[in-house]
């Protein structure tokens, strides 16, 4: 088996096409096909079943299809390794973040690694909290950033800092009438919010907002890939949004005003996950970073 044909195979599951696929792997169909069909002689299954409507995975395929990720994540994780070695790193933790967490916390907090502790390695792989909690149980990442509430069985949370939610206004817009902006008038307006897939965790702590509120959860809201693209639209006049100080904050805008919600919206708890066993001396001290962050800048 070789490690080109596992990328063939994926992008072919991928696109369900072979002269797609070729194109995107700059070979020729007749050359790709024939490597799928090594595969398939190999593993001794057929990966994929071929009809005049076109072609789709077989149940095998499925199979191997999450294995063929699994097994190339491994082998670049191994040269990452590799190449951090010729650099003179001595340790390495590979952290997960989800849910467009590109706090100022978090740069603090690799800030302070990088003084304290330089010889470690720290990589950043920006993910789906169901991509996360994959990593986590097949050892791809160490720990993973959210603020999703709920996660798998033997998987463990610790809260490391809170944040304020705060409303993304456009300029004029009657809301600025007042200071602190109640859940029951942000109900009242068309929503621009992260996208339930893309940010899980943000969604979910909305979504838990207006349900702890006995507020209906609004179907109009208008959904996007981050806070950036929100900021945008909210600037255009396409509806109010909602998120985390943090974030929202990072991308100011001359039309978009920030207010804060009422006090009776709960703050949201930034968690650090990770599998429930003993953790490396490395990861401990990561975490305890982190939350000195947290107290530092709560404080």
């Amino acid at each position: 088996m070789r490690i080109r044909h596992l990328r063939y195979f994926l992008v072919v599951a991928e696109e369900l096409s072979f002269s797609r696929a070729a194109a995107r792997v700059h070979i020729e169909p007749s050359p790709l096909s024939r490597a799928i069909r090594e595969l398939e002689s190999g593993l001794g299954v057929s990966l994929f079943q071929r009809t005049k409507a076109g072609m789709h995975l077989t149940w095998a395929g499925e199979v191997f299809r999450d294995e063929a990720r699994r097994i190339l994540s491994l082998v670049e994780d191994a040269q990452s390794r590799v190449r951090a070695a010729e650099k003179g790193y001595r340790g390495r933790l590979r952290i997960g973040l989800t849910d467009s967490l590109a706090q100022p916390y978090l740069t603090k907090l690799l800030a302070r690694c990088r003084e304290e502790e330089p010889l470690t390695e720290v990589k950043i792989v920006e993910m789906t909290v169901s991509e996360m909690v994959k990593a986590l149980v097949h050892d791809q990442i160490d720990a993973g950033f959210t603020v999703h509430t709920e996660l798998s069985a033997g998987l463990v949370k610790e809260v490391v800092w809170t944040d304020r939610p705060i409303i993304a206004i456009p300029r004029n817009h009657p809301l600025l009438s007042l200071e602190k902006i109640p859940l029951q008038e942000v109900a009242r307006h068309t929503l621009i919010l992260c996208h339930p897939e893309l940010c899980s965790g943000g969604y979910d702590v909305i979504h838990r907002w207006f349900y702890e509120a006995t507020l209906p959860f609004p179907s109009n809201a208008e959904y996007v890939s981050g806070h950036e693209p929100m900021v945008m639209l909210v600037a255009a006049g396409y509806g109010i949004g909602i998120g985390l100080a943090s974030q929202i904050t990072l991308y100011n805008h001359p039309d978009v005003i920030i207010r804060p919600v009422t006090d009776d919206v709960p703050s949201t708890a930034t968690f650090i996950t990770l599998l429930d066993q003993p953790r490396p001396e490395a990861l401990s001290r990561f975490i305890d970073r982190a939350r000195q962050i947290g107290e530092v800048t709560i404080g």
